[in-house]
């Protein structure tokens, strides 16, 4: 998952910037859902990416002691 964080974070501003300036087009609501997703999706990875590096850190040090 924290591959992908960067593909996210981009989705992200995208969506954010066609959806909430105000624009009037067919599929602005499929956007903003699409926006909140992407925000979501860009939460958890990061949250993966933290959790995962603590993990790993924590097996290093008990593997030296």
């Amino acid at each position: 998952m924290k591959n992908y964080t960067i593909h996210f974070l981009i989705i992200t501003i995208v969506t954010a910037l066609l959806g909430f300036t105000g624009l009037e087009f067919p599929g602005d609501k499929l956007v903003r859902i699409i926006c909140l997703f992407a925000g979501i999706a860009l939460m958890i990875s990061c949250l993966d990416a933290v959790i995962v590096s603590r993990k790993n850190k924590r097996l290093k040090k008990e593997s030296q002691s």
